[in-house]
């Protein structure tokens, strides 16, 4: 069995390539030396470093036994030639091989096939959703602008053969003034003509299409059923009627087992919503609503041209 070597400290520092890093503290516990600021996730920890030569922080994502993939190099050398696409920011990221950086996978295993991208801070969709106050204080003006940027950032990805393939609150951040956004947790990506990775997405509970085929949602169209409900969810979040009917702590706007179901009062007000709104809107709800399959969904092309004729 493997003996795990990576046991991070307050002020270490990781040497990657020809640059320094240091662990930073963790926010609670900040004169534990031992604490470093880590989150852990399903398939990952992500760690929070300080590149001393930019002054400026990264985050160091690494992969749990079982999930480290050379996928995760491919998907990283691919996203190289899109850093200036909407929503790709965290495009600009380097992953970690024994080929690349030998000393370095030498002394930490553990970190191969790590990413290591900028840190952004900032409250994601599913934050907003769980923030009483800030839900309070977000407006039809915020959705309109919320809803066309998020399209716009999804048009993108499918008019370049790119799926997100896991689009749920929790990996959209949203920036300060809540008009634009930035997707996070690229590491599986689908990519055309890249080979299908062992380990692919069948999306997040509330944001997947209940009827999947075995590639799940790691196709070119993979995204359109989740960011539906997605652009659904930021168009009607500002009612306040909406917001009092869904269950409190709920991370999505339906639960897996409402996805679809036509006999519940929420969708009801979600669709006068849309309807209210632009029946376009509502139109484009139903048609995901209705898909039997992914491919059934509109794309995001529809979404993006509706939005615009709407609202700008």
């Amino acid at each position: 069995m493997a003996v795990n070597t990576f046991h991070p400290h307050q002020g270490m520092l990781l040497p990657i390539g020809a640059a320094y890093y240091h662990f930073l503290p963790h926010p609670y516990f900040p004169d534990d030396r031992q604490e470093v600021f880590v989150l852990e996730g399903g398939e990952a920890f992500v760690y929070k470093l300080h590149h001393l030569g930019e002054k400026r922080d990264y985050a160091l994502k690494v992969m749990k036994p079982g999930f480290r993939d050379p996928y995760s190099l491919q998907v990283a050398r691919h996203l190289a030639q899109y850093t200036n696409v909407p929503g790709l920011f965290l495009a600009r990221r380097t992953c970690l091989t024994r080929e690349q950086y030998p000393t370095l996978i030498r002394r930490f295993p553990e970190l191969e096939y790590a990413v290591l991208m900028p840190w952004l801070e900032s409250r994601t969709w599913t934050g907003l959703l769980l923030d009483p106050v800030a839900s309070r204080h977000y407006t039809p003006s915020n959705a309109r602008k919320l809803a066309t940027a998020t399209a716009h950032v999804l048009w993108n990805l499918e008019d370049r053969l790119l799926a997100h393939t896991d689009i749920a609150g929790s990996n959209v951040v949203l920036s300060p003034d809540v008009q634009q956004i930035q997707l996070i947790d690229l590491d599986a990506m689908y990519i055309h003509g890249l080979k299908m990775p062992k380990r692919h997405s069948r999306g997040s509970p509330g944001y997947q299409h209940p009827n999947q085929d075995e590639r799940g949602q790691w196709r070119a169209d993979g995204d359109r059923f989740a960011g539906a409900i997605l652009l659904a969810e930021m168009l009607t979040w500002w009612n306040p009627i909406i917001r009092a009917e869904t269950p409190e702590g709920s991370e999505s706007l339906f639960s897996p087992q409402e996805l679809q179901r036509r006999d519940a009062t929420r969708w009801r007000r979600v669709r006068r919503t849309l309807e209210q709104m632009n029946p376009a809107l509502r139109d484009l709800f139903d048609q995901a609503w209705a898909s039997r399959r992914i491919e059934d969904c509109p794309d995001f092309g529809s979404w993006s041209m509706c939005l615009i004729t709407s609202f700008i």
